[in-house]
């Protein structure tokens, strides 16, 4: 066993599709990466005299189905970004790479760069990220196979095409039922959502989207790409324009916004305002989406609510 005197020491865990990698110290070992080799990880990490935080890179999915155990075990784990642990091999100038000099590779950054570690909470969005992102991908390919239909002649075709948009619809249906059951089992995110559609304009799903694909709502405006970006030059002084962001979000919001440009009366106030000064619809439309984002981030504050 590898005795530290460390108060915290890191544990290097390389993940592949059938096994994983882990070092601490001088001390190697390999598991399956399955139910079995999990709670051998676990029972091996519950060994060590010290505490534990183990350092993994995602990979392609494969590491979903240890972190749950782990953080369920209440063990101390770190998702690290697979180019920084790159970059910090260079400065270290280590060029060879094989999953067992990944594994202490990331037992030295763990020490060296001391990262946070996953929350329970955070599990929680990334499950509900994973089924948001699945529903707007059948949402998108539902639009394309209706538009298809349009042009389509043969008839065996046109059945199939039929048959497929009726099971795209019915797993849409059930994904909306997922992510329902998925937040109201949650009292974190039940009380984030209850917050948001109080908000005239906010619906479930717009709610269901913020949750999951922003989950910082705070200082946000460049990260959803509504925030006006200057455009100068010398004497120049050109037109600012949004730019970047989480296209998901922005367009999610969008909708949001023009609802509540019709029907919030704060916000409805807000948009014709800037149309009576002049402003371009869309760019009026921008700057409510932007005021809206502004609304939803004080919204989910603590002590704070949207009167």
């Amino acid at each position: 066993m590898y005795h530290v005197k460390e108060a915290l020491v890191y544990l290097g865990v390389d993940i592949a599709k059938a096994y994983l990698d882990a070092a601490i110290g001088n001390e190697k070992s390999r598991f399956s990466n399955d139910a079995l080799g999990h709670r051998q990880l676990i029972n091996w990490i519950k060994q060590m005299p010290a505490k534990v935080q183990v350092i993994c890179e995602p990979s392609g999915g494969y590491e979903r189905a240890l972190v749950q155990p782990l953080v369920g075990a209440q063990l101390k784990i770190s998702l690290v970004p697979a180019n920084r642990v790159r970059q910090f091999a260079r400065a270290k100038g280590i060029l060879a790479k094989t999953d067992r000099i990944d594994a202490k590779l990331l037992c030295s950054f763990g020490e060296a760069m001391q990262p946070g570690t996953i929350s329970a909470s955070q599990l929680e969005q990334q499950h509900l990220r994973e089924l948001e992102s699945q529903r707007r991908h059948l949402t998108h390919l539902l639009v394309m196979e209706q538009n298809r239909a349009a042009r389509m002649s043969d008839l065996c075709v046109c059945k199939m095409n039929r048959r497929l948009i009726t099971q795209i619809k019915k797993q849409i249906e059930q994904l909306d039922l997922l992510i329902k059951g998925h937040i109201d089992q949650s009292h974190e995110l039940s009380a984030k959502a209850a917050k948001l559609t109080a908000i005239s304009g906010v619906g479930a799903r717009t709610a269901a989207l913020l949750l999951a694909q922003l989950p910082e709502l705070g200082g946000i405006a460049a990260l959803v790409g509504v925030a006006p970006f200057n455009r100068d030059s010398g004497r120049m002084r050109g037109k600012r324009a949004i730019y970047g962001g989480r296209k998901p979000v922005r367009h999610g919001l969008y909708m949001a916004a023009l609802v509540a440009a019709h029907h919030n009366p704060i916000l409805r106030n807000f948009y014709l305002r800037l149309r009576a000064a002049g402003k371009p619809a869309k760019l009026a439309l921008t700057a409510t989406m932007r005021k809206l984002l502004i609304v939803l981030n004080s919204a989910l504050k603590p002590d704070l609510s949207y009167a």
